[in-house]
Order: C-alpha cells, then sequence, then structure tokens
C-alpha cells in the first residue's frame, strides 16, 4: 500500500511528520512526502497511491480524481475543503476527510488578537516608540469591549470559542448568525441569534467563521459594507474569497468601515502592489492564525489515525468524513 502527502512543505520540515512515517512504518506502508503545484504533478505522483494527504489547498480537481482510479480517500490537514470536488470525489467513490476543530481554539486566539491589537492601537504604539516617538495616549482613542457588540459570520467551533472569550472574559455581548443551527445551540452558549441585517447594523466588530462555498464567495462586498457601522472593525480569519477585497479597500480608503484584521486573502501569498498594504487602518497576518503546537500535534495525530483506519482498518470515521453521501455507495 502507499500514502502520498502532495505538498508537506506546506507544514513544514518532514520531521514534523513522524506521527505518519511511523504508523506507515507500523504497517509497510510506503509514504511519500512531495511538493507538487500542478495537476500533472499531482497526478504523476498519486496515480499508484492508495491515500492521499494534502497540508495546503492544491486543487484537488475532477481531472484529478479520475485519474487516480486507485486512491480510496484525500485527506486535508484542515477544515476547508473548498479546493476539493466534492460531487466528484463521492461519484468516483473517493472518501474526503477533513480535520474540524483542530485549531478551533488557536483561530479564536488569533481573531482576539487582531482586534486587541486594533483596539489598543499597539502597532502604532510599538512603531512610534521604535522610531523615537513618545506617543503617550494618541492615537484613535479605545473603546471597552464591555460597551461593544461582536457580531459572528458563522457560528462553528472557532466562533464559538471566540463567543466564550469576549461574551465571559470581556463581558462583550455576542451575536451571531447562522442559518444552519438550531435555536438550542445558540442558547447553550448564551449567544443571541439574530438575522444578517442585525448582524451588520448591531456589531461593532464582524468577525468571519464561515466556510467559503458558492454561497459564500465575495459575500462581504460593497453592498454589505455600506450597511456595517462606520467605525466598525471586521475581522477574517476563515478565508480570503469570501471578502471582496476591491470592496474592502475601497470601504476602508472611505471610512465606510473603519479597521480590518485579515489572516486571509483572495490570492496568497499577498501581491506586493496590494492596495491592503497601503492603508494604515488594516492589520495584516500570513494566513496563520491555524498555527501552534497543539494544533500541529492534533493535525498529525489525526492524520495517522485516519492513514489506519482507511488503509488497515477499512473503517470510516464518520466524524472527519465530509462527502457523507459517499456512504451510500459501495465502499
Amino acid at each position: 500500500m502507499k500514502a502520498v502527502i502532495i505538498d508537506y512543505a506546506y507544514l513544514g520540515e518532514k520531521h514534523l511528520f513522524n506521527k505518519e512515517i511511523d504508523i506507515c512504518s507500523q504497517y509497510n506502508i510506503d509514504l511519500e512526502l512531495e511538493n507538487c503545484s500542478t495537476v500533472e504533478e499531482i497526478v504523476n505522483a498519486t496515480k499508484d497511491a492508495d491515500l492521499v494527504l494534502c497540508c495546503g489547498n492544491p486543487p484537488i480537481t475532477e481531472n484529478i480524481i479520475a485519474r487516480v482510479p486507485k486512491v480510496k480517500a484525500f485527506i486535508r490537514y484542515g477544515i476547508g475543503v473548498d479546493s476539493v470536488d466534492m460531487e466528484a470525489a463521492t461519484r468516483h467513490n473517493k472518501q474526503v476527510y477533513n480535520m474540524p476543530g483542530f485549531c478551533s481554539e488557536e483561530l479564536a486566539m488569533h481573531a482576539s488578537a487582531l482586534i486587541l491589537n486594533i483596539l489598543r492601537n499597539i502597532r502604532f504604539y510599538d512603531l512610534s516608540v521604535r522610531n523615537g516617538d513618545w506617543t503617550k495616549a494618541k492615537g484613535p482613542k479605545p473603546r471597552r469591549l464591555s460597551n461593544m457588540t461582536l457580531g459572528l459570520f458563522g457560528f462553528g467551533g472557532s466562533a464559538k470559542e471566540l463567543a466564550r472569550i469576549f461574551k465571559d472574559g470581556f463581558k462583550s455581548k455576542v451575536i451571531a448568525y447562522d442559518p444552519y443551527l438550531d435555536q438550542e445551540t445558540y442558547d447553550k452558549y448564551g449567544v443571541e441569534r439574530v438575522s444578517m441585517e442585525n448582524l451588520l447594523k448591531i456589531s461593532d466588530i464582524v468577525s468571519i467563521h464561515a466556510p467559503l462555498n458558492n454561497k459564500t464567495k465575495h459575500f462581504f462586498n460593497s453592498d454589505i459594507f455600506s450597511k456595517m457601522k462606520e467605525d466598525s472593525i471586521l475581522i477574517n480569519v476563515a478565508r480570503g474569497q469570501i471578502v471582496n477585497q476591491k470592496d474592502l479597500v475601497d470601504a476602508l480608503e472611505k471610512g465606510v468601515i473603519g479597521y480590518a484584521g485579515l489572516d486571509v486573502f483572495e490570492k496568497e501569498p499577498i501581491e506586493d502592489r496590494d492596495k491592503l498594504l497601503e492603508l494604515e487602518n488594516v492589520l495584516l497576518t500570513p494566513h496563520s492564525a491555524f498555527y501552534g503546537k497543539e494544533s500541529l500535534l492534533e493535525q498529525h495525530e489525526t492524520a495517522a489515525v485516519l492513514i489506519e483506519s482507511t488503509l488497515i482498518k477499512n473503517k470510516v470515521v464518520e466524524k472527519n468524513l465530509v462527502n457523507k453521501d459517499v456512504l451510500n455507495n459501495k465502499l
């Protein structure tokens, strides 16, 4: 049997994959660590594989899926599977696994860090001091979080963690919009369920925690920004393409909204001439909200479990299976 990690360098050096290497060695599974960037490279590396693992977001298109008949499953080292053609995978009887919740705490911490940095002028003060300016009690006047409302677009794992931090820690009001959840879930976390219109109208901070799909792509555009408060903060630690970046730049430049804290972008890495780099009311980090000692360990441990379950035990791990319709096929 053979398993291939098609883009291992996205997560780091080969020694970080010891969990996967150990489980494959235990069962005499040939594990190859590759760095593929094109369709042909992926196909060539995986055409005789039984299992494919991907760390970043390489395109797993139908063109690939149809050309790797031996592959039983694709495993994503992450939550989002927007780069995988799910319909094609199901049609070709391929299981698609992800790792829900592996970095929920890290995402919530990172979103919190962006919010606090913006509210407390941290970058402004740090740069001022380094430049020899003692800008004591200058810059935008920070507000108390206990007087602010945090609005969550999507109420999954990371959003629940962020709600806990702000509701219990900072005593903020927390509201959320997620049409796929029942009222019981909102009640359990003490978060008010609101319409999208009210989320935009009421929130001082809007934090995005939704998956990227046909409904959410470019959901945050000029029309949405026009309905937000003029001094509001937009936070995105989810997927860059949920936000129309051109419209966001325009909204920030014209003062339609106040600030943005972004960990993800429409195109990554961000281009050198991107206008976001010129704006002082934006805080930028390089798609690293998931990154952490514990989250990385959980990724590799989960990968090892899924390798063993899929190739050795012939067992479906339903909590990680994304395309559950594949269970209706003959596995």
